[in-house]
């Protein structure tokens, strides 16, 4: 699943983060849209990464560009 609307349930030491697209302060415990990217090391490890977005236009706006390569 690897677009996701909710609250942040992963292991963090911080609760606050900026979206990726604009830097606005997310509070990891309100609802945000996230994309979730799961990859393997190169020992074979399932390695997660989650992108916080304060906003579906910033969500679009990234995964455009992910798509386009821009």
């Amino acid at each position: 699943m690897p677009e996701v609307y909710g609250e942040y349930d992963g292991d963090s030491d911080v609760q606050y983060a900026a979206c990726i697209v604009c830097g606005k302060t997310l509070d990891l415990f309100d609802q945000h849209p996230m994309f979730e990217e799961e990859t393997v090391s190169e020992v074979g490890d399932v390695v997660v990464r989650t992108y916080h977005f304060c906003s579906d236009d910033c969500r679009q706006k990234w995964k455009r560009q992910r798509d386009t390569g821009e």
